[in-house]
């Protein structure tokens, strides 16, 4: 370890590190209120939330990739090879630093965690939202609609074209 390494070498990540955390926290609120949109059956903000998301997620992936770079970095400056995992570089700074940076990057990954799981439920509120739908409209109309299967065995719905349909004035 390069034990010269100052403060002003690893603070930057520490800033990154806080940046990503409320980020993180920015996005959950996202899905939270997209979640609630859902169960408020409002189908056009639920979309403009996740055009908002997805906006959202770009830059987060923009700020991950700079902090994969300090880290990078970092581990260069510190003698150690720059595929090193935060993680590990965290164990290569002075002893001072080790709590902060190992608490950010602990409250990273739990927001992390925390957000996979909103956006899974989410996704899984959707895809129900729209299994019902599509079961309301083949209850509807049951000559419509053919449930079909794809080789993964996932299913798949057809429709026949709806000009075999009259039209009465």
């Amino acid at each position: 370890m390069n034990s010269a390494l100052e403060k002003h070498e690893w603070e930057p990540l520490v800033e990154v590190l806080r940046e990503e955390l409320q980020e993180y926290g920015g996005l959950f609120n996202l899905l939270d209120r997209q979640q609630e949109e859902i169960f408020r059956r409002e189908p056009d903000t639920v979309i403009e939330t996740n055009e908002e998301i997805e906006r959202y997620m770009a830059d987060m992936g923009d700020l991950r990739q700079k902090r994969e770079e300090m880290v990078s970095d970092l581990a260069e400056n510190c003698g150690r090879d720059k595929d090193l995992s935060l993680k590990d570089l965290i164990s290569a700074l002075p002893d001072y630093a080790r709590p902060l940076l190992q608490a950010l990057a602990d409250d990273v990954n739990h927001m992390v965690d925390k957000t996979r799981r909103k956006a899974r439920q989410n996704f899984l509120l959707l895809s129900r939202t729209m299994e019902l739908t599509q079961e309301t409209i083949r209850a509807l109309q049951p000559d419509r609609y053919t449930k079909t299967y794809s080789k993964k065995g996932r299913v798949g719905m057809s429709n026949e074209s709806p000009s075999r349909y009259k039209t009465f004035v």
